[in-house]
């Protein structure tokens, strides 16, 4: 009997070994095709949705007017740059000594622009501190100063408004109107704080000694170019992000300022590239003489507002495509452009 039955349980445990091999093959099978469909739905979803959304902001970008609003930020901001310069200052002199601040802030922007609008940048921070010291003269100058930097910052809102098609109710409360408006000063102050921030590898390697520093410089320089590339760039999204959440006079969510931080970062990158390489083709300094430094820095400011209301049309874009609709502030009102 026992030798009738052991080839039996042989033969059924050998048929339930292949029933299991082959199951579990086909298994695998089915999930290695479902894997591969549901990759290539994602593939595919992803790049339509991409190419909507950048069909989407290119074609609303024509539409508006980005040009004006871009030339007119660049022509106010040439009469604020004195105060964003000096609220810069102060807010690095709060760690740093005036001179090395100066020094930091004048080959910041050489190697963000050009040093041509070093030089411009440089000239302002002379001026602003040998300005005679009469005070009704400083006070004219204080008022000009400050009208023309929140002119500055009212036109950028202006233009996010106008790509997310919301005005100013006529019927707004001033309280809340100024309150709101608040935002923009805000945002003054914390370009200083970045900047601050900016200045503190450099600086505090400056500060040890000449044999140090070469040490560090031996053993430790590419990790200190990696972490300043990293905080440059990080620092680069917070900015446009934050603009794009916090300007507008409608309410953004952080999902969509983060889409649009990214895309605006990368143009910004990218084109501050092309367009250094473009300026150092062109003889604008020859052209224009001693305003050639204020052309370049001009031509700086108007490409930066390009992207910033490119990247505003991708979050709007975006927002749509996610089928999230954004509602305008208590202050403002929707509008068909």
């Amino acid at each position: 009997m026992g030798n009738v039955k052991q080839p039996f349980y042989t033969y059924f445990g050998l048929t339930y070994a292949a029933i299991q091999r082959y199951s579990s093959n086909k298994l695998f099978a089915c999930i290695a095709r479902a894997s591969v469909t549901l990759k290539k739905n994602f593939v595919d979803r992803f790049f339509t949705n991409t190419w909507e959304i950048l069909k989407a902001s290119q074609k609303s970008f024509r539409r508006g007017e980005p040009i004006v609003f871009s030339a007119a930020i660049a022509f106010f901001t040439i009469f604020s740059l004195p105060a964003i310069l000096i609220i810069l200052m102060f807010a690095g002199s709060m760690f740093f000594s005036e001179q090395t601040v100066r020094q930091e802030l004048v080959k910041e922007v050489g190697q963000l622009i050009s040093a041509q609008a070093a030089e411009q940048v440089a000239s302002i921070l002379t001026n602003a501190v040998e300005v005679p010291t009469s005070f009704l003269g400083i006070l004219i100058s204080i008022l000009v100063i400050t009208q023309s930097s929140a002119i500055t910052f009212f036109i950028i809102q202006k233009a996010l408004n106008a790509v997310w098609d919301v005005r100013i109710r006529s019927g707004a409360g001033i309280v809340k109107l100024l309150k709101n408006r608040l935002t923009a000063v805000a945002m003054v102050g914390g370009l200083g704080l970045l900047f601050a921030l900016s200045l503190l590898f450099d600086t505090v390697i400056a500060m040890f000694s000449d044999d140090l520093r070469a040490v560090l410089n031996q053993y430790f320089s590419p990790t200190v170019r990696t972490l300043n590339t990293v905080f440059y760039l990080t620092i680069v999204f917070v900015f446009f992000t934050s603009i794009l959440k916090l300007l507008p006079d409608v309410w953004v969510s952080w999902k969509d300022a983060l889409a649009g931080g990214v895309i605006t970062s990368l143009l910004f990158l990218v084109g501050k590239q092309i367009i250094n390489f473009a300026l150092s083709k062109m003889v604008i300094a020859g052209i224009y003489a001693a305003a050639g430094s204020l052309v370049i820095l001009l031509l700086w400011v108007f490409y930066s507002s390009v992207i910033l209301l490119l990247g505003a049309e991708v979050t709007k874009a975006y927002a749509t495509n996610r089928g999230r609709e954004v509602q305008p502030k208590d202050i403002a009102e929707k509008y068909e452009r």
